[in-house]
């Protein structure tokens, strides 16, 4: 039965589907054990005056029966504040108003105070509820004396009257605190925008859903927008958000209303649902996005789906193992649903772990290389080995490394393209240099040093070093850089205003070469900004002794931009695309050599 009560009072149905204490927050179950531990002490109170002084009431047994009543009823508030046949104590706690008031006076003591208090107590103890059984013999608990005696002191009804305004305050007060306090517990578990749960809401109902049935599977599965950052751009962020709150309407819908729907940040969301066929639910929602309706504009998603519990025991490792399986859809293509299966991918090409060894092993490993051109030289200047991968369904080197880093395997995928490409070194085209890749870290690897001293000569190696993989001071570093510069290696930063430049560790280093990131050189014939940084970097360079590289050249307007800079090295697509050992420069030698005799010799 719900509803409010006589006296204001709901019966919270709510009550009967908890069956445990966790459901409430610890601080909510520690305000109600202070309230029924009140209430309890204010029983033993009344049974301390009953015995104390007889003549309080007329029968003194009943009294303490009723008191004892009050002190039993507020031990099961304390040991079960949320168990479900509590809804029996509300019921029978009326039982010792009966016992204390009804057969009493009809007049006020301080035993019919100690029970209004206790009464009270009870109330908050509860959350403002009071079953209609219990409401019903209070009422007849104050009545029953005026009954009995047939008169009414005015003492006698103002006491009634302060007690039933006490207990409607009471009930009333606690239940618009509580109604408050859920609204705030609703708002910090919710996104304010699209009404799903926040991420760490979402793991905590995951944590709990598995609590329930360890054994029984539950899918959960990453849903990411790709391109949402040009949707905003390109249409506002009203329509940014309005495609969010429809994505988490379409999952609703497609999901049920069982699942669990998590915003995990910015465009990326969390389902979980059980079911046997969670791949089929994420191609469904992927396609529903796509189609676009109701105003909205098609939208492009990549889902990775991972399950409980054969990808992970608790919610933590399995939003891991999703998040592996989304890097490995967003890579493949978009609106790519991909499943992590033990560390196996079923999108295509096997398992992931095994096709990761292979590579290790140098299997389906390939190197291509691309030229680093000279503008007024008649040939390559240097070559860039770059490492593709022949397994699964895709080659990018992205891909594959995201799955090393998860893997925690990086370094040996990255000592095998090492070892691949050294085995290039000796065959390079005369005159010309060849360039590798690596992490700073790698450097103090003793393995990579086996790799260089097995490959013979190093006086014709460039290692193209990341510019944030500088940022770490490694003890040691600089030491290792020192020595194999006197063994001949050149080195090179790579990616050159892409991160976060240290100037010390670029001083210490000695590069030969600096490479600037594509995205310097990409509209560089337009921002006059970009062109005074690119002329600082070649001053830089030029007075240490090394070259400028500019890299993603893919128009002749930034081409004849950096020539007119002065800078000499260039590499992208313009000139040549990565390929087989040894690809010739595309663009012709004579028409960068005409280009390079309108710039003035100063320049150079």
């Amino acid at each position: 039965m719900t509803g409010l009560g006589l006296m204001g009072w709901p019966i919270d149905a709510e009550i009967q589907g908890m069956s445990n204490a966790r459901q409430v927050p610890g601080e909510v179950l520690r305000a109600r054990r202070t309230a029924a531990t009140a209430r309890g002490v204010l029983g033993l109170c009344g049974l301390l005056a009953v015995l104390a002084d007889p003549g309080l009431v007329p029968w003194r047994w009943t009294a303490i029966a009723g008191f004892g009543f009050v002190a039993a009823t507020a031990t099961v508030q304390i040991a079960l504040p949320r168990a479900r046949w509590l809804i029996l104590e509300e019921s029978l706690a009326g039982v010792a108003a009966i016992l204390i008031v009804g057969l009493a006076h009809e007049r006020v003591t301080v035993l019919s105070l100690l029970w209004l208090s206790a009464v009270a107590s009870g109330v908050l103890a509860r959350g403002g509820r009071q079953h209609w059984v219990g409401r019903a013999l209070i009422l007849a608990a104050l009545v029953l004396p005026i009954v009995r005696e047939q008169r009414a002191s005015f003492a006698y009804l103002a006491f009634v009257v302060a007690a039933l305004a006490l207990l409607l305050t009471c009930g009333r007060v606690t239940r618009e605190l509580r109604a408050l306090l859920d609204r705030a517990r609703h708002d910090a578990a919710h996104d304010g925008l699209t009404g799903a749960l926040t991420r760490e809401a979402f793991r905590s109902r995951l944590d709990l859903l598995t609590a329930v049935d360890p054994d029984s599977p539950v899918a959960v599965l990453l849903v990411d927008l790709d391109g949402f950052g040009q949707l905003n751009k390109t249409l506002g962020h009203a329509a940014g958000d309005a495609a969010l709150v429809a994505l988490v309407r379409r999952a609703r819908r497609i999901a049920g209303d069982d699942a669990l729907i998590g915003r995990m940040g910015g465009d990326e969301f969390a389902l979980a649902v059980t079911g046997s066929e969670p791949v089929a639910l994420g191609h469904r929602l992927v396609d529903e996005l796509a189609e676009g309706a109701g105003g909205h504009p098609p939208l492009r998603a990549s889902v990775g789906v991972a399950q409980l519990p054969t990808d992970g025991p608790d919610a933590e490792s399995v939003l891991r193992a999703g998040d592996v399986a989304l890097r490995v859809a967003k890579r493949t293509a978009s609106g790519t649903v991909a499943s992590y299966a033990g560390g196996s991918f079923s999108s295509g090409g096997g398992g992931a772990q095994a096709d990761l060894d292979r590579l290790i092993r140098g299997e389906g490993l390939a190197i291509v290389v691309q030229p680093i051109v000279s503008i007024g030289g008649p040939c390559a200047h240097a070559y860039e080995a770059l490492a593709r991968f022949h397994v699964g369904n895709t080659t990018s080197p992205l891909h594959w490394f995201a799955l090393a880093d998860e893997f925690g395997r990086r370094d040996e995928l990255e000592l095998a393209c090492v070892r691949a490409a050294l085995g290039l070194l000796a065959q390079r085209p005369a005159g010309t240099r060849l360039s590798i890749n690596l992490s700073g870290s790698l450097l103090l690897d003793p393995r990579l040093e086996e790799l260089l001293a097995a490959a013979g000569p190093l006086d014709g190696l460039i290692l193209e070093v990341t510019e944030n993989s500088l940022l770490d001071d490694t003890p040691g570093l600089h030491v290792r850089i020192s020595e194999l510069i006197g063994r001949g290696v050149r080195f090179a930063i790579d990616d050159m205003g892409a991160g976060y430049s240290g100037l010390r560790q670029l001083t210490l280093m000695r590069p030969s070469y600096l490479k600037l990131d594509r995205s310097l050189v990409h509209g560089i014939e337009t921002d006059a900004d970009r062109g005074a940084l690119v002329s600082a970097m070649l001053g830089y360079a030029r007075q240490t002794g090394g070259h400028l590289v500019a890299e993603g050249v893919e128009t002749d307007a930034e081409l004849d931009t950096l020539r007119q800079l002065g800078v000499d090295l260039v590499q992208g697509f313009l000139l040549a695309r990565p390929g087989p050992p040894w690809p010739s420069v595309g663009r012709p030698a004579a028409a960068v050599a005409a280009a390079m005799a309108t710039v003035p010799a100063a320049a150079l």
